[in-house]
């Protein structure tokens, strides 16, 4: 197995005389135009790097399986995923035009090609996200994204599966939480340290529960490249080479030997780790990133434009606003905890109180609540186009696209956000449109 890491959760793998892709991105930027990948990519696009036999998507996150990214794969293109209960992934590839769909079930260990097989495995608590796993010429390779697993998850895919010789493993998520929420500079430093701790044990975790011979941190090669944007890089998640130093010991204490690979470098049970010093001009700093928006300053303002839609003019939001709690979200197929409290919105001038019951819409009370402890501010023209289907709250959440107000001492409403981003945008503008019509 030889395996080349293109960035971010982008690996390239010959294996038993086949070749396979893992969740490319090409396309740029996403969510709302935010993210471009960092350090630049040895691929800028697919037609610049060998044709894959099978393309392996594990969720339907545009910096894993976009549509302008999938839309740039040849039309016969053999492609494995998971038929998630939303339909999601389905709709993803059929919007691509991509019909050579080989659909596995989940655990489901399928021999793709002589002496290789692959597995997806599924979140353990109901999120709509697969690891990839690949085995063939004697070497299991684990691909981990954006599928965060407890302990004893990580623990159940070595025992189904067998040893793992190398994982790649997520270290560091992403969302406007902590810096686009209110709160002092000492407030800021304190929760995006926490955060990074929790990043960091995502990482710690998968060495504990899959013991690999190797490890790799992996999934965090994006940057935000506005100008005004570039201070929230690196604020609130580790870089990798951050990563490796604070867990040598632990990893070193199971067995786990650590990589540090960057975009373009290689791996094999043969030769170890190459380097290849493609990404050595694009240090992994704040400063590194500024140095690149400003080179990449006239490509970068022309993406961002494309990919946003202009400020426009809106009806009156409140009807599409209780329409979308009454109905959408209720339908948010990801499971979440229960969780209770009021929670405010503000599109332009319009406000409104939201209370939950056990994770249940209670009811929506126009204006702001004089002791709502969190809310959420969008433009209207956002909240509109999130309303309808047209954007959604993955592209505001992870795109930083907006701010919230916090009351002072109150703590950050993990399940609230969780059960936004479990709404599918697409069944959004679907319900709408037929409505409509």
């Amino acid at each position: 197995m030889h395996v080349t890491w293109l960035g971010h959760a982008a690996l390239f793998l010959s294996v038993a005389n086949r070749t396979l892709l893992l969740d490319p991105w090409f396309h740029e930027p996403v969510f709302a135009g935010a993210w471009f990948r960092y350090p630049p990519t040895p691929f800028p696009d697919s037609s610049t790097m060998p044709k894959p036999d099978f393309v392996c998507l594990s969720h339907t996150h545009a910096d894993h399986s976009g549509l302008g990214t999938l839309q740039q794969l040849r039309k016969d293109q053999l492609v494995l995923a998971v038929d998630f209960p939303s339909g999601a992934m389905k709709r993803r590839l059929a919007n691509a035009g991509l019909t050579n769909v080989l659909w596995l079930a989940p655990w489901e260990r399928k021999e793709i090609s002589p002496g290789l097989s692959v597995t997806f495995v599924p979140h353990d608590a109901g999120w709509e996200v697969t690891s990839i796993v690949v085995s063939g010429e004697g070497t299991t390779l684990y691909h981990g994204n954006d599928n965060t697993l407890s302990v004893e998850a990580y623990r159940a895919v070595a025992k189904r599966l067998g040893p793992i010789d190398v994982a790649f493993l997520p270290y560091a998520g992403a969302s406007s939480y902590p810096t686009n929420f209110d709160g002092d500079e000492a407030t800021l430093k304190a929760r995006c340290a926490e955060k990074k701790q929790e990043g960091l044990q995502r990482f710690l975790d998968g060495i504990e529960g899959l013991r690999p011979s190797e490890a790799i941190p992996f999934a965090s090669s994006w940057a935000l490249l506005e100008l005004d944007e570039v201070w929230k890089n690196f604020a609130d998640r580790l870089t990798a080479p951050e990563t490796l130093a604070r867990s040598m010991q632990f990893a070193h204490e199971r067995d786990t030997h650590l990589l540090h690979l960057e975009p373009g470098d290689e791996w094999s049970p043969e030769t170890g780790s190459i380097n290849r010093g493609l990404t050595s001009r694009w240090p992994l700093t704040v400063e590194g990133v500024r140095r690149y928006a400003e080179l990449e300053r006239s490509r970068v303002t022309k993406a961002i434009a494309a990919a946003r839609r202009p400020e426009h003019e809106v009806p009156d939001l409140d009807p599409l606003f209780r329409d979308f709690f009454a109905h959408d979200l209720p339908r948010s197929f990801a499971k979440h905890e229960a969780f209770e409290g009021a929670f405010g919105f503000v599109g332009g001038n319009a406000s409104w109180t939201v209370h939950f019951s056990n994770g249940a819409l209670e009811r929506i009370d126009a204006g702001l609540a004089a002791d709502v402890p969190e809310t959420l501010k969008l433009s209207a023209s956002e909240l509109f186009d999130v309303l309808v289907g047209d954007s959604s709250w993955e592209d505001v959440w992870y795109g930083y696209r907006l701010h919230v107000s916090k009351r002072p001492g109150t703590g950050y409403a993990r399940a609230f956000w969780e059960r936004l981003l479990g709404v599918d945008a697409d069944l959004v503008k679907a319900r709408r449109a037929g409505a409509q019509s």
